[in-house]
């Protein structure tokens, strides 16, 4: 397996999961996000995919629906992007007011070497 893979799969992962494509419930879940990161004021709104653990429960239902959706495919994308899931010790992602009010979204992926790998948007 190339390991500098990873780093394209934590990036189209995140990516996928903040765009406009992703319509759970008769609702964007960007639109969810974007008022959580505002009403978090800066704090950082952490979404663990590896190792998995459960995401805040009091998000909005339809922001939880679309992590659990996403972490059932979880795997499957990366054995589909040629990248095998066990290297990966760690893999976040965060979202973020920034002080200038944009919001931040940043995935961060750790592999079985030590290596992070580090992705950003911001909106």
């Amino acid at each position: 397996m190339k390991y500098k893979i990873l780093k394209s799969i934590a990036h189209n992962l995140f990516h996928t999961f903040v765009i406009f494509m992703n319509y759970v419930d008769d609702g964007y879940v960007i639109d969810d996000l974007r008022q959580l990161a505002r009403k978090a004021n800066g704090a950082r709104l952490i979404i663990p995919w590896i190792p998995d653990s459960k995401a805040q429960t009091d998000l909005p239902q339809r922001f939880l629906k679309s992590i659990e959706d996403y972490k059932v495919q979880l795997s499957k994308h990366f054995q589909e992007s040629g990248a095998n899931i066990e290297t990966v010790r760690e893999f976040r992602t965060e979202i973020f007011l920034k002080s200038n009010k944009k919001i931040a979204v940043e995935a961060y992926l750790v592999d079985d070497r030590g290596k992070e790998y580090s992705n950003n948007v911001s909106f």
